[in-house]
């Protein structure tokens, strides 16, 4: 029996029971082509054929557990949330740095939070504007779902939070070197000299903790799945 069609067969019976929709049929493919990727992995590790598909098929068990991978959650509020979150996050942060006006630095990077909470604000109302007729009607807005792939999301929230943590280390380490590396190269003490300079120490080291609002919304994405998770039936 040709690989291609034992494919086929699989699949069949795995999905067997299911209804037809466009989720299922993409689901199915994507199956297909993962299936077809190990086989020829395996192929190429010297099993046989039958070998291949084997191991290949365990990987598998069934609908259920593939389906398990993905949560339906109602597109409108989902994204009205996320909206509101990012919107608070740059709102704080433009809150916390109005004391840091008093230097020119500080005063940019102020002017440049409340920009940033600007557009955000605008960007939140027009989906609110855009999408109040769907808000009106409850059955409508059960209608409008979207299929997000835990696992996958789940990856990049890690990966998110890493490469924030190495971005911080890295502009830290800059900071550093630029205060302090001259007085380390000729080992020479480090001096503060007065409350100012303390203060634009702190701040130059402090700064690139903002950049803690992205990591921020893609958690959020991640934990407001299950607030707005909508069966299959809905």
């Amino acid at each position: 029996m040709r690989l291609e069609k034992r494919i086929d067969q699989h699949l069949h019976s795995l999905f067997a029971g299911t209804r037809k929709t466009l989720e299922h049929r993409e689901l199915k493919e994507e199956i297909r082509s993962n299936l077809k990727a190990r086989i020829e992995d395996y192929l190429s590790e010297g099993m046989s054929e039958e070998q291949a598909f084997q191991t290949a098929i365990q990987h598998i068990s069934g609908v259920e557990q593939v389906m398990g991978d993905y949560r339906t959650v109602k597109r409108i509020p989902y994204w009205i949330t996320l909206w509101q979150s990012a919107l608070i996050y740059s709102l704080v942060a433009w809150i916390v740095t109005i004391p840091m006006r008093v230097m020119l630095e500080g005063m940019a990077l102020n002017n440049l939070l409340l920009i940033v909470s600007l557009v955000v604000g605008a960007g939140y109302v027009f989906y609110l504007i855009s999408n109040r007729g769907n808000g009106e009607n409850e059955s409508s807005l059960g209608q409008k779902t979207i299929r997000i792939r835990m696992p996958l999301l789940k990856q990049w929230q890690r990966r998110v939070w890493w490469l924030w943590a190495g971005v911080m280390l890295a502009l830290w380490g800059t900071q550093a070197a630029l205060q302090f590396g001259s007085n380390i190269w000729f080992d020479r003490p480090i001096k503060v000299d007065g409350p100012y300079q303390l203060a634009v120490i702190l701040i130059a080291f402090a700064v690139p903790l903002l950049s803690i609002i992205v990591p921020l919304i893609v958690h959020r994405a991640y934990r407001i799945i299950s607030t707005h998770e909508v069966s299959d039936g809905v």
